[in-house]
């Protein structure tokens, strides 16, 4: 389950990092990029719903530094996954709007999500070096 879980986790990055870097290259946002973003999360929401099932099984790391790297990602993890979501629908609504000012600043948002996303993601690999 675990590489289920770190394989999934993987393709939100390389996922929500296209959205989120297409979309500042380009300097607005499209339909496309909300689409990334929509696969990220949902392949996030994923590989995170796998780890809470390898948490609660026991199956955690043993080390002090592994422990608090768990407990960071873990906390940091919950509360990304709902910026990613509320980005997500947000992203949505800026596009309806079809607001140009909207458009061209949405990216704000999103490198500042995404630089976030990725406190979990890297405290992850650590606790998982770590253990």
């Amino acid at each position: 389950m675990l590489v289920a879980a770190i394989i999934l986790i993987t393709l939100a990055l390389v996922a929500y990092t296209t959205g989120v870097l297409a979309e500042r290259r380009s300097g607005t946002l499209h339909w496309w990029h909300a689409g990334a973003f929509a696969v990220g999360f949902v392949f996030d929401a994923s590989g995170t719903a796998i780890m809470s099932l390898i948490a609660r099984s026991g199956a955690e790391s043993a080390t002090a530094a592994g422990g608090l790297l768990s407990a960071i990602m873990a906390a940091t993890g919950a509360l990304t996954l709902l910026l990613m979501f509320v980005h997500l629908v947000w992203a949505v609504v800026v596009l309806l709007r079809r607001r140009e000012r909207e458009l061209r600043v949405f990216h704000r948002l999103s490198l500042g999500v995404w630089a976030l996303w990725l406190v979990p993601y890297i405290t992850g690999m650590a606790s998982a070096m770590a253990g």
